[in-house]
């Protein structure tokens, strides 16, 4: 596994992630698991309109990990998870955003562990283009159910 393949991290935090979670993955079935596991996974604290407010736990070692390396990322200009929390931060808090990018890289790493799947990072300018394409595919499908045509303009 090299050190580079996923953004942020180097071999010393590596080989801390791997000191607790170990090698083998098949304890967790999916991704899904894993986050879970490393109490990154989004919480809902809504019944109805009543929104109750509840302390952000620390969470598990693994969990405080991939927190500092999203926390480090948080205001890289190259790295599209950057980009990412950057997002959520300015709709929601710092923390949920910090968070978020944990559950991201935590993705990443599970992946890494039991596909072999290498993360490659696309960059800031991928994602945004990614964001524009679902904002025009959104706009498109929102003209269609109201029998309107959008007309695209150079500006």
């Amino acid at each position: 596994m090299d050190g580079n393949s996923l953004s942020g991290f180097n071999d010393y935090t590596l080989l801390r992630l791997l000191a607790e979670v170990g090698s083998d993955m098949s304890r967790f079935p999916t991704a899904k698991h894993f986050v879970s596991w490393c109490q990154l996974a989004p919480a809902c604290n809504q019944s109805g309109k009543m929104n109750r407010r509840i302390k952000i736990k620390s969470g598990s070692k693994a969990g405080q990990i991939f927190r500092g390396v999203a926390q480090g990322l948080l205001n890289s200009k190259h790295i599209a998870i950057g980009a990412f929390m950057r997002r959520i931060r300015a709709k929601k808090d710092s923390k949920i955003a910090v968070k978020a990018g944990a559950r991201k890289l935590a993705e990443a790493f599970y992946n890494l562990l039991t596909k072999g799947a290498a993360y490659v990072e696309q960059g800031v300018k991928h994602y945004e283009k990614q964001l524009q394409d679902k904002e025009k595919a959104f706009l498109y499908r929102l003209a269609q159910k109201h029998h309107l045509q959008l007309v695209t303009s150079t500006v």
